[in-house]
C-alpha cells in the first residue's frame, strides 16, 4: 500500500490539485446532480454534471500552474464579494428554526426604528417594549 501512495504522490508531482474554485465546483456538480436526481431527470443536465466533473479533474491534474492560479483568483474575487449575501441568507434561516425552536414560549418583533429583530415572551396584549439596540421604546400587540 505504501508503494501505491509513493506513485500517486509521484504522478501529482508538478500539478495543480484542488483549490477553492475546485470545491466551488464540486458542491455546484453535487447540487445539479441531487437536483437532476430529484426533480428534472433530463440528460441535458446529467451531460452538464458529466463536463463539471470533467474539469474538476482537468483542473486538478493540470500542469499549467499560474493559468489556474488565475482563474482561482477571479473565482475568489467574485466569492468575497458574494460573501455577504451568503451570510444573509444563512442568518434568515437560523434565525426561522430559531423561531420554530421558541415558537411557544417566545415572538419575534421588528423594531420599527433601527429594524432590528428582538425576541420577547410570549404573553398576550399590548406591550411597551425597549429596543437593546437602539434604546427606543415602541408598543406592540400580541396577538396569538
Amino acid at each position: 500500500m505504501h508503494n501505491f501512495f509513493t506513485k500517486v504522490a509521484q504522478f501529482m508531482y508538478g500539478r495543480y490539485g484542488m483549490d477553492k474554485l475546485n470545491i466551488g465546483l464540486l458542491i455546484l456538480w453535487l447540487a445539479v446532480n441531487i437536483l437532476n436526481t430529484v426533480f428534472f431527470r433530463n440528460w441535458i443536465v446529467q451531460l452538464v454534471t458529466y463536463l463539471i466533473v470533467a474539469l474538476i479533474i482537468f483542473r486538478c491534474l493540470s500542469k499549467n500552474i499560474e493559468q489556474r492560479k488565475r482563474e482561482n483568483d477571479i473565482f475568489m474575487f467574485w466569492y468575497y464579494k458574494a460573501k455577504p449575501l451568503f451570510i444573509k441568507i444563512k442568518d434568515w434561516f437560523k434565525l426561522q428554526g430559531r423561531k420554530f425552536a421558541d415558537r411557544k414560549t417566545h415572538r419575534y418583533i421588528k423594531c420599527p426604528y433601527c429594524k432590528a429583530t428582538i425576541r420577547v415572551p410570549f404573553s398576550k396584549g399590548k406591550h411597551t417594549v425597549k429596543c437593546p439596540r437602539c434604546s427606543e421604546d415602541f408598543k406592540t400587540n400580541i396577538r396569538f
